[in-house]
């Protein structure tokens, strides 16, 4: 999938990336954080724009969880930095505990927990 780069208005700060996505047979707009996992999906770009650039910042500083396998219990995790193609975060309390996810491990690292 292809991305754009949306950014705040007011200083060209990057917020996040928009996406089109088909699913149920329609095009949705899916919202995605600054290093790639998605974050929501919208029926058009406008709203998903505006979403980014209301909320795509201020949720890196939420609890995110990451899966390493399906298999795996899903583990609370901090953002400690993000970037596009990438993010460092830190499990638990132990600040030595970080790993730099890239690639298809920030496809493991989402808001909510599923399954």
């Amino acid at each position: 999938m292809e991305l754009e780069r949306v950014l705040r208005e007011d200083d060209g700060e990057l917020v996040g990336h928009l996406g089109v996505d088909r699913r149920g047979g329609a095009d949705v707009w899916v919202a995605h954080a600054v290093f790639g996992s998605a974050l929501r999906a919208f029926p058009d770009r406008a709203e998903a724009a505006a979403f980014l650039r209301r909320s795509g910042l201020p949720l890196l500083a939420e609890r995110w969880w990451y899966r390493p396998a399906d298999d795996a219990e899903w583990r609370p995790t901090v953002l400690v930095e993000a970037r596009p193609g990438a993010v460092t975060v830190r499990f638990g309390s132990d600040p030595y505990d970080t790993v730099v996810l890239t690639g298809e491990a920030l496809g493991r690292l989402t808001l909510t927990p599923t399954g």
